[in-house]
């Protein structure tokens, strides 16, 4: 099989051939002498020196050219490319085919289908006419043909194109074009960055972006902008031509990102061929609600590890989902998965699953197709265990979240001696697997649990948090069942037997194909080590202890490292101290000296009583914050911790009916402004305000009764001077205004009991009248005549 480059080569030693002006080695030479694989050059330099050589040392060298006779560098020559006359139209090939020809005839004096023997044409006889006769003559029939153009300059640049490219060549000029049609590469350029600018930026149709395009061109090609810039029609086709969907605008923004950062065809598929060889870990929504520590509903998080080679789930961990509470910078509480978390999932990935009561028998791995007694010979530990093969990670594939890119996590995987390798930004193919696992996990096993939610809020059914919900720790059992019953027994489509290619197996089958290859050694992590896992604080002890967070821990071992130094540089008095999120009851500190633990116990741990979470303790140090109390006060939210504990063994709460709200509707103002009456009036000076006058009689003989009203009659005479009709009320009569005549209006004024009549002035005039006695006092038929007449202006 010849190589790509003794094929350039093989090209290069037939242009060499005797007579041809070569450049070489800095010189110009001759061809003179071929022989075998040698060639004779003679120097054409005044200096020079004739060379003799190897042909494969000539063609090989960096500045070798084959020169024309005017010392310009001659075109290489290349294999003739047809393939993109089967993009042409049906026209376009007949006219590239006609030119080829022509050419052709030019230059060799008949036609390419003439038959042999055939004589040439007048005029196009290479050894009677020279090159320029033959361009005129052919130029002439050309035109008379009726091709537009055929002048000799542009007959004799497409014979050159053809001669060097061949009819790749001849295309490029009788159909010029690019995949983008006739738009200039330039704006196509602009299109593609205006498109990866947009990228993050929230959805848009394609007249924001044929907008923005045209500011672009303006702004880097103002002068050509009339003639680059394409129409509205002829940008969406071009959208279409470079596989630019205009609906693809409207996607969410991570969609897009996702798209544009995609894997490239042909797909690659992660291969590994050793258990552990690569393992890949992530996380994401599980799509299920369960009851929280609270009682109440959270939503749960999903982090997973995966072994490439057999595509064992080695290790899953749900946590809840919940959002802190606080400004931002200084929110408290919030749970979502953590470092620890994946810590922890990857020290369960070393160790058997342990069977629960109440699985499947099939779930065990004594019923699968594991090689479960060699496994229990070098590893008790498998006895009882669930289906689910232990496979010690040698590299693990993680994104770039704060979890995965923590120093604890780092420190954990340094110290079981795996190799962290970060997966590029955006580019969900370095972890093909771990993705295409989750989405089997949320068809396969999320919709069958009580509580699913679907992916997104539209998908979401009515009432969810309404019916049965299952508790955290309940609903990991149903997960490890399923992956040890489910996942790990049933058929993958990315495995298939080494000895029948053909057959599809489990990742049980595969593994116990590959543990038979190189064996199995267990990682035995005792308690003692196990405690190396758990994250940690440089911490120094004193009187009262050690505190982490808002607790204080104390005991009598501790108390000796008070005031201790560490005996390490840098560190001090400040001793190690390790504790498990999950049980935040003890602490331990590490002596490093003796490489041993010193264990502190929380020391208002007896008004809890009960086990208990760092995120119990979170959600309480928030109830006692939010109710007025302080952050340093262990012993009220150690009580808060054992009432949210008592709170969630009662279940939530009964919901209480709510009278409901009148709807008022947007606000609206609608009192119109009035005009202050006192406006402009100067507020009274104290000094200058006159005291009234006091009353000089009681209320009672002011305000007086009438006269007993006359017996009821059954009618009124005609001239209104009878007494009341029966029908009205008693102490009420019309009084008749004495300046209307007998054939005027009648005006009536109601006088009745306790009533008023005349203005202030003269109310006080008649008190403080100095013609009357204090003692003598008018009767009511006198006072009510008064009170008429000062009632009428």
């Amino acid at each position: 099989m010849t190589t790509p480059g003794l094929q350039t080569e093989a090209v290069d030693e037939d242009r060499l051939r005797l007579g041809a002006r070569v450049r070489w080695q800095g010189g110009t030479y001759r061809v003179q002498v071929l022989q075998g694989p040698e060639v004779q050059l003679g120097c054409l330099d005044e200096e020079g020196l004739d060379a003799r050589a190897l042909v494969s040392a000539v063609v090989g060298s960096d500045d070798f050219a084959v020169l024309d006779e005017d010392g310009g560098q001659c075109e290489r020559e290349q294999v003739a490319d047809t393939s993109r006359l089967s993009l042409l139209s049906e026209t376009e090939r007949k006219l590239v085919r006609d030119w080829e020809r022509h050419l052709r005839e030019l230059d060799e004096g008949v036609p390419p289908d003439a038959e042999e023997g055939t004589l040439p044409r007048p005029g196009y006889d290479p050894g009677e006419f020279t090159v320029r006769e033959r361009l005129a003559a052919k130029a002439a029939e050309m035109k008379s043909l009726g091709f537009r153009h055929a002048s000799p300059g542009t007959i004799e640049r497409r014979r050159r194109a053809y001669r060097a490219r061949g009819v790749f060549g001849l295309i490029r000029e009788i159909a010029p074009g690019s995949p983008w049609g006739r738009t200039d590469e330039r704006v196509v350029r602009l299109l593609l960055d205006e498109v990866r600018a947009g990228l993050g930026e929230s959805d848009g149709d394609g007249s924001r972006l044929y907008e923005r395009l045209q500011a672009a061109v303006r702004r880097e090609h103002a002068s050509e902008y009339d003639q680059l810039m394409v129409s509205r029609a002829t940008f969406y086709r071009l959208l279409k031509r470079l596989d630019i969907s205009a609906e693809a605008l409207h996607w969410p923004a991570d969609r897009r990102l996702d798209e544009a950062n995609g894997a490239v065809a042909p797909y690659t598929p992660t291969q590994a061929r050793r258990l552990g060889e690569q393992v890949q870990i992530d996380s994401t929504g599980l799509d299920v609600i369960a009851a929280g520590d609270d009682g109440r509903p959270v939503q749960v998080e999903l982090t997973a590890a995966i072994d490439v080679a057999s595509r064992t789930i080695i290790g899953a961990m749900i946590v809840p989902k919940v959002p802190g509470r606080g400004p931002q910078g200084r929110r408290l509480g919030g749970r979502a998965t953590r470092s620890f978390d994946a810590v922890l999932m990857l020290a369960q990935a070393l160790a058997p699953m342990p069977a629960r009561p109440g699985w499947s028998p099939r779930a065990m791995a004594e019923r699968s197709e594991m090689p479960y007694a060699d496994l229990v010979a070098c590893d008790p530990r498998t006895a009882g265990a669930a289906a689910r093969p232990v496979i010690r990670p040698r590299m693990v594939v993680v994104d770039h979240g704060k979890i995965f890119n923590s120093e604890h996590f780092d420190d954990v995987c340094r110290m079981l001696r795996i190799k962290v390798r970060p997966a590029r930004e955006r580019t969900a193919t370095d972890k093909a697997v771990i993705e295409s696992t989750f989405n089997a996990i949320k068809r396969r096993f999320s919709q069958y649990v009580a509580g699913y939610t679907g992916s997104d809020l539209r998908r979401r059914g009515k009432h969810v948090t309404d019916g049965p919900l299952w508790s955290l720790n309940e609903l990991q059992d149903l997960l490890n069942e399923w992956i040890a019953l489910d996942w790990q027994q049933k058929p993958h489509d990315g495995l298939r037997s080494p000895f029948l290619p053909g057959l599809t197996i489990s990742p049980n089958r595969m593994y116990a194909t590959l543990v038979a290859a190189e064996g199995h050694v267990p990682l035995t992590l005792t308690a003692h080590e196990n405690r190396k896992l758990l994250p940690f604080h440089h911490l120094m002890v004193t009187d009262k202890g050690v505190r982490i967070g808002n607790r204080t821990y104390n005991s009598e071992a501790l108390q000796e490292y008070k005031g201790r130094h560490t005996g390490i540089a840098g560190q001090g008095k400040r001793w190690q101290i390790r504790y498990s999120p999950y049980a935040p009851r003890f602490v331990w500190l590490w002596d490093h000296t003796k490489d041993d633990w010193v264990e502190a116990e929380f020391i208002h741990q007896r008004l809890i009583s009960d086990e208990w979470t760092q995120w119990t303790w979170e959600q309480a140090t928030l109830n006692v914050l939010e109710d007025g109390g302080r952050k340093e006060d262990e012993r009220r939210i150690a009580r808060e911790v054992s009432a949210l504990r008592e709170r969630a063994r009662r279940g939530p709460d009964v919901p209480r009916p709510r009278a409901p709200h009148l709807f008022t509707g947007p606000a609206l103002d609608l009192q119109v402004p009035v005009a202050d009456p006192y406006e402009g009036i100067p507020d009274p000076d104290p000094a200058t305000v006159v005291r009234a006058p006091a009353l000089t009689m009681a209320a009672e003989h002011l305000l007086h009764t009438a006269p007993p009203a006359a017996p009821p009659l059954a009618g009124r005479p005609a001239d209104g001077t009878g007494p009341a009709l029966e029908s009205e009320p008693a102490g009420t009569a019309d009084v008749t205004d004495p300046d209307d005549g007998p054939q005027g209006p009648v005006h009536t004024r109601r006088s009745g009991a306790l009533s008023l009549r005349g203005g202030a002035a003269e109310l006080f005039g008649m008190i403080h009248s100095p013609a009357r006695q204090p003692d003598s006092f008018p009767d009511a038929d006198a006072l009510d005549d008064e009170e008429d007449d000062g009632g009428i202006p």
